[in-house]
């Protein structure tokens, strides 16, 4: 899994890094744990795991929205954060029964935040600021691609989608994850090897 070989090669690093890349290094472990939980539940214990997800898209949201709020040094990330949270708070409260359905209002909200993080981070590195450019763009790929896939998921089981096209759905999220975790690769690869070696 090359999830795992990226959390270790930026643990290896952590240390010596700024505050952006150990948030970025807790989510990658944070991620990993609940997929880790999602295998366990799903293909050993054999029990329904959708309800995982919700923690994977919670996870991701405050991280990433913390990673971004350093990156971009703004403190709005925040003023934006609280609601947010609150909402998806608010959302499995009144209906704990959403704990067991794909929730895709509050995945279209949670990851439709972070591409606008993303997207005004893009900027910012146009104009000449580059720390996590390769991440950046990698995420933002993976978000638009994953929020159309997963913000369908209620639609795909009412139109009673064939297996065959749920099946393509999920592995081309997979991919697109994939190619995601390669350019986390490379960004550690291209700006934090050598300091390592270095030191």
């Amino acid at each position: 899994m090359f999830l795992i070989i990226n959390i270790f090669l930026y643990f290896k690093s952590f240390i010596q890094e700024g505050k952006a890349f150990k948030i970025f290094t807790i989510y990658l472990l944070l991620i990993c744990l609940v997929q880790l939980a999602t295998m366990f539940v799903g293909k050993i214990l054999h029990k329904p795991n959708l309800f995982l997800s919700h923690f994977y898209f919670v996870i991701q949201f405050v991280f990433l929205s913390f990673f971004y709020k350093e990156l971009l040094k703004n403190k709005l990330i925040l003023l934006v954060l609280i609601p947010v949270f609150g909402f998806l708070m608010y959302q499995y409260i009144d209906d704990s029964s959403l704990f067991y359905r794909y929730n895709a209002i509050g995945i279209s909200i949670t990851q439709g935040v972070v591409i606008i993080y993303s997207i005004v981070y893009l900027y910012k590195c146009l104009q000449g600021q580059s720390s996590f450019l390769i991440v950046n763009v990698g995420l933002l790929l993976y978000l638009v691609s994953s929020t159309l896939i997963f913000a369908s998921g209620n639609l795909i089981f009412n139109l009673n989608i064939s297996e065959s096209m749920n099946y393509l759905l999920i592995n081309t999220n997979r991919i697109l994850y994939f190619l995601f975790q390669i350019l986390i690769f490379i960004e550690w690869r291209k700006n934090y090897y050598k300091k390592i070696h270095r030191s």
